[in-house]
């Protein structure tokens, strides 16, 4: 049921108030540890966030806020792949923007929302072994450089029907306008970074505008005798070979007529085929009645772990005469500890992080044993890591573990440090700070989320090249 006019403006005043605005920075940033362009992280921020956060409230209630430039950070999944624009704001943006996410599911409930991969995963698996394996077929469909291609005049004539208040509209509209430069520009050079289409990558409200963006196609989709999914820019559709085929040509007429393309069924990422064959989405292989992964997931997770124990092998000597309060053996069970959060996967704010969480839905279980057997072999290697064999985890529990068991030890759970004394004894551990050096409880709360936001980050980088 859609919010009435008068609703929706009680609701923006009430999320930028500045009571609101200071409640959203204490809960999701004032533990940031990535910067903006300005060059603040939360700790930063929050030294001058109450008088800050004051002024942003009068500026998001009069019309009169305007957003920094976003930072550019640019992800590269291989060699031969083009670079992934990622706007990071300032934390003061990430503040209103946070605030302008909920905006957007008060107004819009039911189509802002996005699930995660995995979830998407699990739901096709469930219906894969449900339908004749002789009979379906499936169709793939990637829309190309979906977020860069999106009109911002439709998406902001779809904003203002659900909106329904001109400053929410111009918050929004400011908020997807607002240019990404590197961390080098000049202010004079601004305007060679803005754009007339696209959405920025990596804001609070990315996913949830394209969601909004897609709805009218996903509905039309989902009238059609077939089964349809989409994640983002990958659509899967089963059926049978007549309705799979005629759904992939409606699905792309109709991104064309919002301005957006399809690659074609038949390269690296379309195809459309008899469930009988092997595809491959969202990084899994569907090989049925086998869900599995892609090999060349496989390599780059074991290249990933294996550059991470040569990192250790050749830089240990550096990292001892660097903090001398480390010994040999200190240092290896930090490593060994480590690379088994990296195996086993953690959880932080609830959610699961790692190469196995997003897994978790495979049953080719022979290639996670695969996985363990090539890790030990790296270790034993080496004579100094060899004695660590059996203290490594396995990736064929850990599947076990994060399934039926997330929070019965195996699998870090850093929502378990409550308190400083917690959070110290574990940086101890793990070598990051002197036992001897006397540190306030601010002090190791910051070194903790700065550490566990790295931990974390290195997890999501395995992520994000699964696809």
């Amino acid at each position: 049921m859609s919010k009435t006019a008068s609703e929706i403006k009680e609701y923006f005043e009430q999320i930028f108030s500045h009571q609101e605005l200071m409640n959203a920075f204490h809960d999701r940033h004032a533990d940031a540890v990535s910067r903006g362009i300005d060059r603040r992280n939360g700790a930063s921020f929050g030294t001058a966030a109450t008088s800050e956060l004051l002024l942003v409230s009068k500026k998001c209630l009069d019309g009169t806020y305007r957003f920094t430039p976003y930072l550019e950070s640019l992800k590269v999944k291989d060699r031969s792949s083009i670079p992934r624009m990622i706007s990071i704001p300032s934390v003061r943006d990430r503040v209103v923007l946070t605030q302008l996410n909920k905006l957007l599911h008060f107004c819009f409930p039911g189509v802002a929302s996005t699930r995660f991969a995995s979830e998407y995963v699990r739901d096709i698996a469930a219906y894969l072994g449900k339908v004749p394996l002789a009979t379906t077929w499936t169709a793939g469909a990637d829309i190309r450089k979906f977020y860069d291609s999106i009109s911002r005049a439709r998406l902001q004539k779809l904003l203002n029907k659900g909106l329904r208040n001109p400053l929410a509209s111009k918050l929004v509209h400011h908020a997807v306008s607002t240019p990404t430069v590197p961390k080098t520009y000049r202010r004079k050079d601004l305007d060679k970074y803005r754009r007339e289409v696209g959405v920025p990558q990596g804001l609070a409200i990315s996913n949830a505008l394209a969601a909004i963006y897609m709805h009218e196609v996903d509905g039309a989709m989902a009238q059609m005798p077939v089964r349809y999914f989409r994640f983002v820019d990958d659509v899967l559709v089963v059926g049978s070979k007549e309705d799979t085929a005629k759904a992939v040509r409606s699905f792309g007429a109709r991104v064309r007529a919002r301005g957006l393309a399809t690659h074609l069924s038949g390269d690296k990422k379309g195809h459309h085929s008899p469930l009988t064959d092997s595809f491959s989405y969202l990084g899994y292989v569907f090989r049925m009645p086998n869900v599995s992964v892609r090999e060349s997931t496989v390599e780059r997770l074991l290249q990933s772990l294996a550059a991470k124990i040569t990192d250790y092998k050749y830089n240990k000597q550096r990292i001892l005469e660097k903090r001398q309060y480390l010994t040999a053996d200190s240092l290896r069970e930090a490593f060994i500890d480590e690379l088994n959060e990296r195996i086993s996967g953690a959880i932080s704010g609830k959610r699961r992080y790692g190469w196995i969480a997003y897994f978790s839905q495979i049953t080719d279980e022979s290639i996670l044993h695969r996985i363990d057997d090539a890790v030990r072999r790296m270790l034993l290697r080496d004579p100094e890591l060899a004695v660590c064999v059996k203290d490594v985890k396995r990736f064929s529990r850990a599947l076990f573990e994060m399934r039926h068991r997330p929070q019965g030890g195996y699998v870090r759970d850093y929502d378990k440090f409550n308190t400083p004394a917690q959070m110290l004894s574990f940086l101890v551990f793990r070598g990051r700070v002197n036992s001897a050096v006397a540190l306030t409880s601010a002090q190791i709360v910051e070194k903790f989320e700065a550490y566990r936001s790295q931990q974390l980050s290195a997890m999501l980088a395995d992520e994000a090249s699964l696809y």
